[in-house]
C-alpha cells in the first residue's frame, strides 16, 4: 500500500474541518458504554510509515440494535506520535469515528461534515484502534481512507508576532492577565482567579499574583453537576452558546483590557495540554444548544475574509517546556490541525481577534493571546497546576515588552537603584538587557550617558 504524498502534503496545510470531543456534546464509544461491550476487531500490522487503507474493506463489523460498528486495529512499526491523515471522508449523519491510543485514551468523535479530508488528533502509541459507528437507518453507507501518518507540527522559530516594547507609566494600574474556561476541568482550574464572590467564595487569589506585578482574572460558565461529562450550555458568564459568549466577552474585555489572554476549554479524552496554533473565521460551525444555533453574524469577524486564519501569539515553546519541566504527567504540544468548529474555537478566535485588533486608546495593548485545550482525563488539581504554569510563563513573556522609563533594573519601580544600574552601564561595569536599555534611554537618542542619569534623578525627585 502506497501513500499519496501529494494528498498528505495538502492535508498538512489544509483548513481541517472535523469536530472532536472537546468541541461538542460528548459521545461515548460503544466499547466504553455501560462498562464496555465486546466488539470484534480486525488487525493490520504495518511494515512502513507509508500506507493507504480502505477502512470498510479491512475493518470488522459488529451489529448492535440501531448501530453498525466497525473496528480496525493498526499496529505501527514503532512507538511514535503523530496524526492520521484521513481522506474520502463520506459518512452519513449520525456516523462518528473514535481513534483509541489505548483502552482509556482516545480522540474523537469525528462527525459527518462536507469536507472530504482531515487530520486526526494527536496520538502517542504503537497501536491504534479505530472504532466507527453508523446508524442502521443511515441514508447511505459511509467509508473513508487512511492515507498515512503525519508527524507532529514543529514549532516555527518565528512563533508569534514581533512585538515592539511598550512604555508604561509608573503610576499605571496593575496590568491584567485574563483567562477563561469552559467545560471542566477548565472552569474549575481557573476558579481561584475569579473576582466574583459567588463563583469564588474562598476569595480572589489573582491580585499581584505571586508578586509578579500582574493581576490575573478569570471568567467561565457554571455547570450542574460540576463534574459533568456531557455538560451542555451551562449558565452564567461565557456560556457554551455563540450569542451569549460574544455578548459577554466584549464588555468583559472592555473592562479588563488584558495585556495577555488565554482561553481554555476541555480537550480530547486524554492527558493532553494542547496549544492551538490556528483559529479560523469560519462559517461552517457546528450547532450549539439554543436557537439561533450558529453565530450571528456568521462568520463572526466581518473585518477579514471568510476562513481567515489568525495564529496564536502565546509563547508556545516556553509553555510546552515549562509543562514538561513541571513533571505533572501531561502531554503538552502545539497543534496545527483543527481547533474545533464549535465553541472552543469560537472562544479562541475571540481572544486572538482581540489581541490583533486592540483599540488605539488602550494604554497597554494585548501582547499575547491564544487557546489551550485541556485533556478530559486531567484531574482538577493537576489542571490548576498546569494552568498556573502556563500563566506564569505568559507573564514572564509579556513582561519583557513592558518598559517603564527609568526602571533600569526591571523591578517595577524607579529609584536610586536604577541610577546605580545606569551608572554601571555607562561605565561599562554592567550590561543591561535590551528592554532595560530602552527604559534607561530617557531621551530616546539610542545612547546611554550622563544626560539619561540626570533625567532619571529628576524623575525620582518629582514623584
Amino acid at each position: 500500500m502506497k501513500t499519496n504524498i501529494v494528498t498528505i502534503f495538502i492535508l498538512l496545510f489544509s483548513i481541517f474541518n472535523l469536530q472532536f470531543a472537546q468541541f461538542a456534546p460528548a459521545y461515548t464509544p460503544m466499547s466504553l458504554e455501560n462498562g464496555g461491550v465486546e466488539l470484534s476487531t480486525n488487525s493490520i500490522i504495518l511494515n512502513a510509515n507509508d500506507f493507504e487503507i480502505d477502512f470498510r474493506e479491512n475493518a470488522q463489523l459488529t451489529i448492535y440494535p440501531n448501530q453498525f460498528i466497525w473496528r480496525l486495529e493498526l499496529t505501527l512499526p514503532e512507538f511514535k506520535s503523530g496524526h492520521l491523515a484521513i481522506s474520502n471522508w463520506l459518512i452519513p449523519e449520525g456516523g462518528r469515528l473514535f481513534i483509541f491510543n489505548n483502552l482509556e485514551s482516545y480522540t474523537g468523535p469525528y462527525l459527518s461534515k462536507s469536507e472530504k479530508e482531515f487530520t486526526s488528533g494527536r496520538f502517542i502509541s504503537d497501536k491504534l484502534t479505530l472504532e466507527y459507528f453508523e446508524p442502521v437507518n443511515a441514508e447511505f453507507s459511509g467509508n473513508f481512507i487512511i492515507d498515512g501518518i503525519l508527524p507532529d507540527f514543529v514549532i516555527p522559530s518565528s512563533q508569534g508576532a514581533v512585538i515592539q516594547t511598550v512604555k508604561v507609566k509608573p503610576e499605571r494600574e496593575r496590568p491584567k492577565i485574563m483567562v477563561t474556561g469552559y467545560w471542566p476541568p477548565t472552569n474549575e482550574m481557573v476558579r481561584h482567579f475569579s473576582q466574583d464572590s459567588e463563583l469564588n467564595p474562598a476569595g480572589w487569589q489573582g491580585e499581584n499574583w505571586e508578586g509578579l506585578g500582574y493581576d490575573v482574572v478569570s471568567f467561565f460558565p457554571e455547570f450542574d453537576p460540576a463534574n459533568c461529562n456531557n455538560c451542555g450550555q451551562g449558565f452564567g458568564n461565557l456560556e457554551v452558546d455563540y450569542q451569549d459568549f460574544s455578548e459577554d466577552f466584549w464588555p468583559i474585555i472592555e473592562e479588563v483590557q488584558p495585556v495577555g489572554i488565554i482561553t481554555f476549554s476541555r480537550g480530547f479524552n486524554d492527558m493532553s495540554w494542547e496549544l492551538e496554533n490556528r483559529v479560523v473565521n469560519r462559517t461552517n460551525w457546528y450547532d450549539d444548544y439554543t436557537p439561533p444555533l450558529l453565530p450571528t453574524p456568521n462568520p463572526p469577524d466581518d473585518s477579514v475574509d471568510n476562513y481567515h486564519v489568525r495564529y496564536t501569539s502565546l509563547p508556545t515553546a516556553d509553555i510546552i517546556n515549562a509543562i514538561n519541566e513541571a513533571h505533572i504527567g501531561l502531554d503538552p504540544y502545539l497543534d496545527n490541525t483543527n481547533a474545533g468548529m464549535f465553541l472552543s474555537e469560537f472562544a479562541g478566535y475571540h481572544g486572538v481577534w482581540y489581541k490583533e485588533t486592540f483599540e488605539e486608546d488602550i494604554e497597554i495593548p494585548c501582547l499575547a493571546g491564544g487557546h489551550i485545550h485541556v485533556g478530559a482525563q486531567v484531574d482538577w488539581d493537576t489542571a490548576k497546576e498546569a494552568a498556573e504554569v502556563s500563566i506564569r510563563t505568559l507573564i514572564n513573556y509579556v513582561d519583557q515588552f513592558m518598559v517603564m522609563p527609568g526602571d533600569c533594573n526591571s523591578d517595577g519601580e524607579v529609584n536610586i537603584l536604577d541610577v546605580v544600574a545606569l551608572a554601571g552601564a555607562v561605565l561599562s561595569n554592567i550590561e543591561l538587557t535590551p528592554s532595560q536599555s530602552e527604559a534607561a534611554d530617557m531621551d530616546g537618542n539610542g545612547l546611554l550617558n550622563i544626560l539619561d542619569i540626570i533625567a532619571i534623578v529628576n524623575l525620582i525627585l518629582t514623584n
